[in-house]
Order: C-alpha cells, then structure tokens, then sequence
C-alpha cells in the first residue's frame, strides 16, 4: 500500500472520487464513488459496497467524457 492507495491488479484501475449522495442526504464528500476500469470497461460503484454497480463500455464512457467536458468548460 502506498499513500493509502490499496496494490491494483494490472487489469484494474481504480479512483475514489469523494462525493455526496442526494438520496441519502449525507454531509458533502461522506459518500465515496469507486470508479474502476475493468477488462476495457468503467465500473462505478456507489458507496463501495457493491450492491449497485454502472457499467459503461469504451463508447459509452466517452460520451460520458464528452458530456462531462462540455459542461465544465
């Protein structure tokens, strides 16, 4: 472990974003949302438990990036 980021397997790569979650009201950065690269996909994972995972393949993830782009500009 370095810098308290956990080893990756070489498949995998792996961000926690800190956010917050409108559902559940918690305070802003309480929620943390995983977000992984798998196999060629990107994996979200809300409050890193694993009971809800978002899949987006290569070309749904760069309409994500593009979309995200456009409105922090």
């Amino acid at each position: 472990m370095t810098n308290g980021t956990p080893p990756q397997r070489p498949s995998e790569r792996r961000k926690v974003i800190h956010a917050s979650c409108s559902v559940h009201q918690g305070a802003a950065g309480f929620t943390n949302l995983v977000v992984s690269q798998r196999d060629g996909e990107i994996e979200f994972n809300p409050h890193v438990d694993g009971s809800c995972k978002i899949t987006l393949d290569v070309d749904e993830a760069c309409v994500l990036r593009d979309a995200l782009t456009e409105w922090l500009e």
